[in-house]
């Protein structure tokens, strides 16, 4: 019995480890810690927007795959999340198992080409925004929407702002 409970014990230890050192390597390429989107805003942005089924979601830094799921579930959106943090993409993958208009990719969102995006959302820091910018206006296409959190594009003004409970904002930038 005893030995039981140390290798659950060790096996636990090791998850944890895995977990912590996987959030401190994704927070130290990044530079961008893990912070969840709350699911009112998400269900605001759906209703807003009149986001379809037709329509091609990135989530740029997708985290534990939240955003995706819930675009999904209420949209019937297809759905592409990125994310570099290893513990968190590995969760979003566990979370979307069967369902095919999810996808989860363990890259970083500035390598991929972005042409197919009808959204792009984000809620990443300053330093990076300037080079979300110049990803979005060189690789999407007209009618495409940038939905970004908090932190706006460095010299583009948005089309639209929305301010959201607890001091949160959404910016909007449609091309």
């Amino acid at each position: 019995m005893l030995t039981i409970v140390l290798i659950i014990f060790l096996l636990f230890a090791l998850l944890m480890l895995f977990i912590i050192s996987s959030a401190f390597f994704g927070f130290l390429i990044t530079r961008v810690p893990f912070v969840p989107t709350g699911a009112g805003d998400i269900k605001f942005i759906v209703e807003k927007l009149g986001i379809t089924p037709k329509d091609i979601f990135y989530d740029l830094g997708s985290g534990d795959g939240k955003v995706c799921l819930l675009i999904n579930r209420l949209s019937g959106a297809r759905c592409v999340g990125f994310e570099l943090t290893t513990w968190t993409y590995l969760l979003s993958l566990i979370k979307s198992t069967g369902n095919h208009r999810l996808k989860f990719r363990h890259s970083d969102f500035f390598e991929a080409n972005w042409s197919e995006a009808s959204y792009v959302y984000g809620y990443l820091y300053p330093p990076l925004m300037g080079r979300v910018k110049e990803k979005f206006l060189k690789d999407c296409k007209p009618g495409s929407i940038a939905i970004i959190r908090d932190f706006p594009f460095p010299d583009l003004k948005p089309s639209e702002v929305f301010y959201m409970p607890k001091a949160h904002e959404i910016y909007l930038y449609r091309l």
